[in-house]
């Protein structure tokens, strides 16, 4: 065990101080007199390098030493720990094992935990199972808040050895004892539960959820830091906060989280907290990869194939994809139908694109579902099948995936494959546009504008999504009709009042830009604007 997580651990083992925080001159004064505490504190101020000392095991030892002989058993349950893992003496497990057994005489809870331990791992004893869950449960019953968690994961999940049978109840009982007492692990996964719901035990409640993950954080747990982070990117039980997002997770990356790592990748592809940057992406992706984080993959591979923040590199990028397929991961076989569908990195070929999108379709991924709608319904390189392809578009849709949503309301609407219902049309075309899908916004923005079918006249709903539709722009072509149809008619919204006030230079903007996209009526005005100029 490493010496910071051996702190850690001899700071988390449920031994509450007696005094005050006091610097060590204060500590020395009274352990000078003999008081064990006094003692005992001074310790912990070398073991920490705090109150005005330096850290200095040595010195810890010593002090820790005094008190043991005075029989304080916090004190020998530290010391044990030092003898333990050779902390400012010399790794003695026998005196480790003495130590924590004269503690357990006067019931100390952590040195029940210390001999459970001992029994687990075989350190002076034969390793023991038995021995193990016998003092783990007392540590557990005495309130060692550690014990309390260990023992709970046991019975969460069942274990086979050392056997303990399945009982979800006693296991929430005891991690919520854990996080009376503030340990950070309980916590945390209880933070988890309630954000995410524990079936027939734990009603989902994202608020809650939340305040059990900020709790956990404070205390100091890199994984909370995390999962802290992870909650306040996406609001989940609060506001979103980017910059705090950022801020935790960064902090949990730089302890070497791997979950972190990937999310490190996130923030810095899409600008979330930080400053947009496709290389350093790219960089945090890979850390995650060589890690063995397999949800990572998938991004890198995305970078590969678009040159983005590294060299393009199809075939890398399909090697990824299938790395990450074969450790389980949707995305990755989600992927691999990507990649053979379209060639890169391998011969393209529908049939195979097919297989790995059923595979991740199958596991739930929205993106495969929507691609198998497209390739089925058209017989596209496979036997075309209207009735799943309409199933698969469903699922995505039902699963408030926003491609999905919107070609569902246009099936609605042509009738081509399916009865036509033009309020469902309407109903599954909003919520692409409400979902954020700006080709959307965009089509039902001129339908509002135009009250073309299915869709009545309104000008407050038109302006509202031709303003929504805005970053459509950004992704489209020089040449677009719908892009300058979208322009036209917002230039109109801003030059007659319809749906917000009216306001010249923006409609004069909007119809120079529709201009640019190819729309003949704003070039002809846009041109006659500047022959009126000239004269």
């Amino acid at each position: 065990m490493k010496i910071k997580q051996l702190l850690m651990l001899m700071l988390m083992v449920g031994i509450a101080f007696s005094l005050s925080a006091q610097d060590a001159s204060f500590y020395k004064k009274y352990a000078d007199k003999g008081d064990k505490e006094a003692m005992y504190n001074l310790a912990f101020c070398y073991i920490n390098g705090n109150g005005g000392v330096q850290q200095d095991y040595n010195q810890a030892t010593f002090w820790f030493t005094k008190a043991a002989k005075k029989n304080y058993a916090p004190a020998q349950v530290s010391l044990a720990y030092c003898y333990l893992y050779g902390t400012g003496v010399m790794k003695d497990y026998k005196q480790a094992w003495d130590l924590a057994q004269k503690a357990i005489k006067q019931q100390n809870a952590a040195a029940y935990y210390l001999i459970a331990q001992m029994c687990k791992d075989g350190m002076y004893v034969k390793q023991n199972n038995a021995g193990y869950l016998q003092n783990l449960k007392t540590a557990a019953r005495l309130g060692d808040d550690d014990a309390q968690v260990e023992l709970g994961e046991f019975y969460l999940s069942g274990n086979e050895t050392p056997y303990v049978a399945q009982n979800i109840r006693e296991g929430l009982t005891l991690f919520e004892k854990s996080a009376r007492q503030n340990n950070g692990e309980a916590l945390l996964k209880l933070g988890c539960y309630y954000r995410d719901g524990l079936d027939g035990y734990i009603t989902k409640d994202p608020q809650k959820g939340f305040q059990y993950i900020q709790a956990a954080a404070q205390t100091g747990l890199p994984r909370a830091w995390f999962e802290y982070g992870y909650v306040n990117l996406y609001g989940w039980g609060c506001e979103p906060n980017v910059t705090e997002a950022a801020r935790y997770i960064s902090a949990a990356a730089e302890e070497d989280v791997p979950n972190a790592y990937k999310l490190m990748g996130d923030l810095y592809l899409y600008g979330y907290g930080v400053e947009q940057d496709d290389k350093t992406a790219a960089q945090w992706y890979q850390k995650a990869v060589d890690a063995g984080y397999g949800n990572a993959y998938s991004q890198l591979a995305w970078l590969c194939l678009t040159g983005r923040g590294v060299s393009e590199d199809a075939s890398k990028g399909y090697s990824l994809y299938k790395a990450a397929a074969d450790a389980g991961y949707p995305e990755g076989n989600a992927g691999l139908g990507m990649c053979y569908e379209n060639g890169l990195g391998v011969t393209q070929n529908v049939s195979q694109a097919v297989k790995y999108f059923q595979l991740a379709a199958d596991a739930g991924n929205n993106y495969s579902q929507f691609r198998l709608y497209g390739i089925l319904r058209d017989g596209n390189g496979v036997s075309k099948d209207v009735s799943k392809a309409l199933q698969y578009l469903r699922d995505a849709a039902n699963n408030e995936y926003a491609d999905a949503m919107y070609s569902l309301g246009y099936e609605y609407y042509v009738g081509e494959i399916m009865h036509q219902e033009n309020s469902q049309a309407v109903k599954w075309m909003t919520k692409a546009a409400d979902a954020g899908n700006a080709f959307a916004a965009a089509m039902i923005g001129n339908a509002y504008y135009s009250g073309t079918e299915p869709f009545t006249k309104d000008f407050n709903l038109a302006f509202k999504y031709l303003s929504q539709a805005a970053q459509y722009l950004q992704a489209t072509d020089e040449k677009d009709e719908l892009a300058g149809q979208l322009c036209r008619n917002l230039a109109a919204c801003y030059r007659f009042g319809r749906g917000t006030e009216v306001n010249n230079s923006l409609a004069s903007f909007y119809t120079e830009l529709a201009a640019q996209f190819g729309n003949d009526e704003s070039v002809d005005a846009v041109n006659l604007i500047r022959r009126n100029n000239e004269k």
